[in-house]
Order: structure tokens, then C-alpha cells, then sequence
């Protein structure tokens, strides 16, 4: 999974044992094609997402909503 992320030009680290993944996505990262992913998972049931340390054009992409 972190691989598609990767490629949306995100970095990160994840505990498989436990399905848990953390991102960090620079502030030149297409934020809303990576908020479109993340949504679209959540909504398939491939995971849950919740936002941690976030910044203010994160807050504000199209679509934000508290998670």
C-alpha cells in the first residue's frame, strides 16, 4: 500500500502486524489527488484514515471533513 503513495510523492512508514501506516506529505504533493485515494479506500473498506499533524492547504483541499 505505501507504494501507491509513494508515487503520489509521499513518504512514510508502516507496522504491517498491526495494518497501520503513517504519511507524510510534502507540501508540494498533489494533496487532493492523495485526500481522493485516501477517501476512496475508506469508502471500499480498504482502510480507515484519520489525520494526525496537518497542515493548512490540507485542511482546506476539497473534500475535508474531520475523519
Amino acid at each position: 500500500m505505501l507504494g501507491t503513495f509513494h508515487r503520489l510523492d509521499t513518504t512514510g512508514e508502516g507496522i504491517e502486524q498491526f495494518g497501520m501506516v503513517a504519511l507524510d506529505v510534502p507540501s508540494d504533493a498533489d494533496i487532493q489527488r492523495i485526500r481522493t485515494l485516501l477517501e476512496h479506500g475508506d469508502a471500499k473498506g480498504w482502510w480507515h484514515w484519520e489525520e494526525g499533524c496537518v497542515t493548512a492547504a490540507w485542511g482546506t483541499s476539497e473534500g475535508a471533513e474531520d475523519d
